[in-house]
């Protein structure tokens, strides 16, 4: 079993010393296994709360209902979609069946969208359902505690790298970062042969923040000898992944973390279901991801953020299949 090092913001806030100490201690979680823990965060725990619960009443309506706020295409990932609807391992070109999970998703909450000034070209608007009651609030304000946290971390990987505090401020004043909520429903039957609550995949962003509930099924990432490892989650202890766009700025010094969610026991599948929050960190569309320590040498064909991310996503929604463009 890997030991995993918690990272403190609160810590890293203190002054030099205590920055210098957590940076390392992320480094080291991020190198040795693609995600950390990630403590004194200073989100409220009556929030944390809130956002567990409102969010499982939504899910807990009928179909019929959240149906209001369906994704509306494939590239556009906001809003409601059912269990099967997507199939996470298709994004690393494997095949697999639908994942066994309800997702719910909404993007920046204070940026321009499609229309407006300075809006970028996947500024698509959020969708917000009209129960259950407190809902866009609620969620407004956990997704802005988690582009605070993601800053902080993209601010201490860059120090980690030996770059200014804030390298990656330009990178991310359009972001395409996003909220998505998670439900893995009980399972009444057995899941078909190599079928999950979410397939094999790694990340297509800079970091994945994650809080999620401690129940049956949960999280694995893929060990050093090829062993899936579970993951502790608890609502207040964040875990941290490293997406595809890190590990190419860190020329997989943090590699992607290939993760996924396992099916609970069926000795209790029929009484686990699991909520869990995950805030995707993407920069700008239009920003061109080389490794960070590069030398002086120039990258002819570097990753564009945007458009590794259109692909990921859409791979996942249309598990494979190319969409016709009029």
């Amino acid at each position: 079993m890997l030991s995993i090092p918690s990272v403190d913001l609160a810590e890293a806030a203190r002054g030099s010393v205590s920055r210098a100490r957590q940076i390392e201690l992320l480094d080291t979680a991020c190198s040795r296994s693609g995600y950390a823990y990630l403590v004194g965060h200073q989100i409220p725990t009556a929030l944390l709360s809130d956002m567990f619960s409102v969010t499982r009443q939504f899910f807990l309506l009928p179909d019929r209902v959240k149906e209001a706020v369906a994704q509306p295409a494939p590239e556009q990932v906001r809003g409601w979609s059912g269990s099967g609807s997507e199939g996470m391992t298709y994004s690393i070109g494997e095949e697999s069946h639908g994942d066994l999970k309800e997702k719910m998703d909404i993007g920046a909450v204070d940026a321009p969208v499609l229309g407006q000034p300075g809006a970028g070209p996947m500024a698509y608007p959020n969708l917000w359902p009209g129960a259950p009651d407190g809902f866009r609030p609620i969620w407004e304000q956990y997704y802005r505690h988690m582009q605070r946290v993601g800053g902080e971390l993209m601010s201490m990987a860059a120090e980690a790298f030996g770059l200014p505090s804030d390298h990656f401020v330009p990178r991310f004043d359009t972001e395409l970062s996003m909220l998505r909520a998670l439900y893995y429903p009980p399972q009444a039957e057995s899941p078909l042969p190599h079928q999950s609550r979410a397939g094999i995949h790694t990340d297509y962003g800079a970091f994945t923040v994650t809080s999620a509930e401690s129940t049956p099924g949960g999280l694995e990432v893929l060990g050093p000898h090829g062993e899936w490892l579970e993951v502790s989650t608890t609502p207040a202890t964040l875990v941290v992944l490293v997406g595809d766009l890190l590990a190419e700025w860190t020329d997989d010094h943090w590699p992607a973390t290939l993760n996924r969610t396992a099916n609970p026991p069926r000795s209790v599948a029929l009484d686990s279901s699991r909520l869990e929050f995950s805030f995707y960190q993407h920069p700008n569309a239009d920003v061109a991801v080389a490794p960070l320590r590069g030398g002086g040498k120039q990258v002819t064909d570097p990753l564009i953020a945007g458009r590794h991310l259109t692909d990921k996503y859409t791979r996942q929604t249309t598990f494979g299949r190319r969409i016709r463009r009029s």
